[in-house]
């Protein structure tokens, strides 16, 4: 999908929803979706980066009650390993083996049904030979695309597909939410893998530099475009309020856009918590996700 063509948005009036990268703490995303799907307005479109990639990807094949049964039982060993042949050190792309994730993507996923879904799905992925973040849709996503956009780099190892080699898509999306607009969503619920509020207090350690660190990569993307669509959500508020017809400025988003995000009302834990995988943890962040976003829903007057 090429994301610099200029913006012309289909039909009007669909909901679309985008899933922020975070490893483990992923599973939040899960109850928020879990809500949403049964309880808010219909979901149209979805996109997502990194673990996002696959939430998007079970919700749009219908296995959302699967999913979480399989968060529910997760540990990390069943998602990846460290390598232990330090004899082949020099060879290694990476710190550890995602073998276990790839089993379960090609076993579990119903992909045939994700050329057919009723939701679009849009994935990123950042490939590492061309040097910049590419989104694949519907009849291009394989298991192939969901490992790319999980690739963690240096920790996960590197996925080709083709003639080209990819990491994580969060680490080079630039317009997490232009595929959606592109798609015609009238409104676009953001899901965020940490709270809202500011972090004052100092720094603790090394470890709670990587957390806030990390919370910036995987956020700031989003918030950029949230702001960028906002500004035009203004600019089209001022052109109507000057009797001028936003719809005559084809090459911008003239439509107005309402971004709803969904921030843990809580810390979902350390820097671990990304790449820590547990049962009762993953329980514990889906009831949270579900809590959370119905909570949303009820102040924007949506269930």
């Amino acid at each position: 999908m090429d994301l610099d063509e200029p913006i012309v948005l289909s039909s009007v009036g669909m909901n679309g929803v985008f899933l922020s990268g975070g490893g483990a703490r992923g599973a939040y995303e899960v109850g928020v979706l879990k809500t949403l799907l049964s309880e808010g307005p219909p979901i149209s479109i979805i996109g997502g980066t990194s673990v996002g990639a696959l939430n998007a990807i079970l919700a749009a094949t219908g296995q959302l009650d699967e999913l979480t049964e399989v968060w529910n039982h997760l540990s990390t060993l069943k998602i990846w390993r460290p390598r232990l042949d330090v004899w082949n050190l020099h060879k290694w792309h990476s710190l550890t083996s995602t073998s276990g994730l790839k089993k379960r993507l090609k076993d579990r996923v119903h992909w045939a049904k994700i050329a057919h879904s009723r939701i679009q799905v849009f994935i990123s992925a950042t490939n590492i030979s061309l040097k910049k973040s590419e989104t694949f849709s519907n009849a291009d996503i394989t298991y192939r695309h969901v490992m790319a956009s999980s690739a963690i780099p240096l920790l996960f190892p590197p996925v080709r597909i083709g003639k080209y080699w990819y990491v994580d898509g969060a680490f080079s999306l630039l317009r997490p939410l232009k595929p959606i607009l592109k798609a015609g969503a009238e409104r676009i619920f953001t899901v965020f893998l940490s709270p809202r509020r500011p972090r004052i207090k100092n720094i603790s350690n090394l470890f709670d530099l990587s957390d806030r660190v990390l919370e910036v990569i995987l956020s700031s993307a989003i918030t950029q475009d949230r702001a960028q669509i906002e500004n035009t959500n203004a600019e089209i508020e001022r052109l109507k309020s000057s009797n001028i017809d936003p719809a005559l400025f084809q090459h911008k988003p003239y439509r107005p856009v309402e971004i709803v995000a969904i921030y843990p009302s809580r810390d979902l834990g350390t820097v671990t918590s990304y790449i820590r995988f547990s049962g009762s943890k993953a329980k514990e962040l889906i009831e949270l996700g579900m809590s959370d976003c119905y909570q949303v829903l009820q102040r924007k007057g949506l269930v």
